[in-house]
């Protein structure tokens, strides 16, 4: 645990929660689109995955975490992209009889 206290300007989170609205509002008018099941779902995934980030690096101080920890949480994401990638591809490519 860090022992130096962590000042940061107010505006920072305020900025980064304006943003989660934006985004937020983003993902209800692109729902509205008509652009297939498979874009949407890229679409709103995309969205997600920048909210998350948003929330992890601000809201969750992962800003001031030590490189090594990134890096491991870095390794998971990337694992649970993989996961999803295979997962989503072997569904694709599945004959429904």
């Amino acid at each position: 645990m860090n022992t130096h206290e962590q000042t940061q300007s107010p505006r920072l989170p305020i900025i980064v929660f304006a943003a989660l609205i934006l985004l937020t509002i983003s993902t209800v008018l692109l729902s509205g689109l008509d652009v297939g099941n498979t874009t949407s779902l890229l679409i709103a995934m995309a969205v997600a995955s920048m909210k998350a980030g948003l929330v992890l690096y601000f809201f969750m101080h992962l800003n001031h975490e030590p490189l090594i920890f990134k890096l491991f949480l870095g390794v998971a994401f990337f694992t649970l992209l993989a996961i999803f990638v295979l997962t989503f591809s072997d569904y694709s490519f599945r004959v429904l009889a």
